[in-house]
């Protein structure tokens, strides 16, 4: 069972209480929009290096604070706790027992090609353990250029000193500096290179490997460090070709030899270990058969297992007692995986965070001289695990044969037949929707509607093929998919034909607008947040954003021309249903431009139009009334033109 204990209580006292559960037998009562809208109660969940304190990240009235707890866990005890001000805290790192690492994100209006406007960075800040005391660490003035965005922390070194990547001459570029995170002080120990996009450490803290990317031959570099302190060339990628899926995930303990991800001998990603002196591949160390095994866990410069997500996150640790406890905890919870996150100096505590098709995400704790497992916390302890829809992992064919992944999600206690149904494709477009908990979806099917995600062509996860196959297809062999999921869910009974609407987010939007352009009887509506409208505002965008050289036939396909037919904005008199326009006027990802535009071309073509601007919003909402705002929006709109 689910549960809640202090800091869950302390900040879902905040969201009214807890809904009682219907039978399953009955369809579940409406749980109010706030109880969606809100982060999770606790994310980013970490304990201190001698487990004595867990710190997570909370939303308190609306906004993301740090909360730091004591454990064990004494009922009535208050957590120390820290909010913004005029800034939003998106992470954190323990550095040692008694201090923390905290990124904030904040805005400020700077100089830039079209004028002074607002932009948001991020902030490194070293905070004391009760939270009381705190440095804003290497500040620059807001107009040195792309790392401006952040301060890369690349390994800690001790209690005291960490590596970062920070600017330490005049230009753009960042060198590696160590940072005394508790007076601030630092000193350079790798001059900038030029072009670079990341250093990585080997566990000595020497930066072994740096990897640069070269705009004009549209290129990416790996270099590794030899003998007298000098880079050389190890491995070359052409941007948006086929590279091999070649990707350096970090170092063995030893320092001596890399893991890295790649497909060199067969359509999926697997992790291999790489020969440095002998500068060769390996043997290998993780695969899947059905998915791409690409990503690691680095703890002081070594890697310690190998990640993964095939329905649910993966795990393989190299270290044999770890694997083995992980396997026994998922073995003791079988409906869930479970995936250690955090073990304590002594090997004592372990904090274990809990996935699951049908529940939110959990964090237990797992104590090894009791042998206990004890519940830690819950994300969304305000919707009842009765309420919550299951994932679904489905197949459906597409048009021409190919096998499409995908999710189901099925309102709670109804039959699922001829439901008011939602298409909900994902953004990206190259990335992918997974089994875990996914707020929005179950906000539609507490509505009472069926939703289908499509793992269309051109998603990530699934081999390189797959992945390939989506490549310039903008408006089509992508949206085709899309279409082929719609005719799957109503051939399969689930939903009603007169009573579907895509919905999605960024180019999930697109995707939605596109539907309404190219198949302009399918759906009864589309929704749109966040979109991409017109895709030679986004090849300038893409082009502004340090990929100068990308060409409009690299990106989008080999005829410049060819752009407007897949552009919503140019095809606005196509469309014949009803649009919901939902954008951030703070968006630096897909500009708010792109939905202004498009409501004034729907607009221009007579076509029906509702249009919702959000201040202050970036591409994704940080604050719960902006995923408020969205939600209701989306609620007031599909009940008109779907019903319930």
């Amino acid at each position: 069972m689910r549960g809640l204990w202090g800091a869950a209580r302390f900040a879902g006292a905040l969201l009214v209480g807890l809904y009682g559960g219907a039978a399953l037998a009955e369809a579940v009562p409406e749980i109010p929009v706030d109880f969606f809208a809100h982060q999770p109660v606790m994310a980013d969940v970490d304990m201190s290096p001698d487990g004595s304190h867990v710190a997570f990240l909370a939303p308190v009235s609306g906004r993301q604070h740090l909360v730091v707890r004591k454990l064990p866990l004494t009922p009535g005890e208050k957590p120390a706790v820290i909010g913004p001000s005029d800034a939003e805290i998106i992470g954190f790192d323990w550095i040692s027992n008694e201090r923390l690492l905290v990124r904030i994100l904040t805005t400020e209006k700077m100089s830039t090609s079209d004028g002074r406007k607002p932009l948001r960075f991020t902030r490194t800040v070293s905070m004391s353990r009760d939270l009381k005391e705190m440095k804003v660490l290497l500040q620059r003035p807001p107009d040195n250029g792309y790392f401006l965005q952040h301060t890369p922390i690349l390994q800690f070194i001790d209690d005291e000193y960490v590596l970062a990547a920070f600017p330490t001459d005049d230009g753009p570029w960042p060198g590696v500096v160590k940072l005394n995170v508790i007076t601030g002080a630092f000193t350079r120990v790798r001059r900038p290179i030029r072009n670079v996009t990341e250093y990585i450490p080997d566990p000595t803290g020497e930066i072994r490997i740096a990897e640069t990317y070269d705009d004009r031959r549209l290129e990416s570099r790996y270099l590794r460090r030899v003998a007298g302190g000098d880079f050389e060339l190890m491995m070359k990628n052409k941007v948006l070709e086929d590279d091999g899926g070649f990707g350096i995930l970090g170092f063995d303990a030893s320092g001596q030899n890399l893991f890295v991800a790649s497909r060199h001998e067969g359509d999926r990603s697997a992790v291999y270990k790489y020969d440095l002196t002998n500068d060769q591949m390996g043997e290998k160390v993780a695969s899947d058969p059905r998915f791409d095994v690409s990503s690691a866990v680095v703890q002081r410069g070594a890697v310690v297992a190998i990640a993964w997500m095939d329905d649910l996150p993966r795990r393989q640790w190299l270290d044999p007692a770890v694997q083995k406890l992980q396997d026994a905890l998922d073995k003791a919870l079988p409906d869930s995986r479970e995936i250690v996150i955090d073990t304590a100096a002594d090997g004592n505590l372990i904090l274990v965070a809990s996935y699951a098709l049908n529940a939110p995400t959990t964090y237990r704790m797992f104590d090894r001289r009791t042998k206990e497992f004890s519940l830690f916390g819950d994300t969304y302890p305000a919707i009842p695990q009765e309420s919550v829809s299951k994932r679904q992992p489905i197949t459906y064919k597409a048009t021409d044969g190919t096998e499409i992944p995908g999710y189901l999600i099925l309102p709670v206690g109804v039959e699922g037949r001829n439901l008011p149904f939602i298409i909900m494709p994902h953004g990206g477009p190259f990335s992918r929707d997974d089994g875990t908990f996914d707020v929005m979806a179950q906000f539609l099917a507490n509505r009472g509607y069926g939703v289908l995600q499509p793992n269309f062509r051109g998603s990530t996860g699934y081999g390189a093929a797959f992945n390939e196959a989506g490549e310039k297809q903008w408006g089509g062999l992508m949206q085709d998919d899309v279409t082929d999921a719609t005719k799957w869910a109503v051939a399969q009974g689930y939903a009603d034909p007169n009573r579907m609407c895509i919905l999605g987010w960024s180019y999930g939007g697109y995707a939605a607008l596109m539907a309404a352009v190219k198949t302009p009887d399918l759906f009864k509506c589309a929704v749109a947040t966040a979109p991409v409208a017109n895709l030679e505002r986004l090849y300038e965008e893409v082009k502004s954003s340090g990929f100068g050289n990308i060409t409009r036939g690299l990106y989008f396909g080999d005829n410049p021309d060819a752009l407007k037919p897949i552009s919503p904005y140019h095809q606005a008199d196509k469309i014949k249903v009803p649009i919901l326009l939902v954008h951030g006027d703070l968006d630096y990802q897909a500009s708010v431009a792109h939905s202004r535009d498009m409501r004034r071309a729907l607009e221009r073509a007579g076509k029906p139009v509702e249009y919702v601007e959000i201040k202050g919003m970036d591409h994704s909402p940080i604050v719960t009334a902006q995923m408020k705002t969205v939600l209701e929006a989306w609620e007031k709109f599909l009940k008109t033109h779907l019903g319930k």
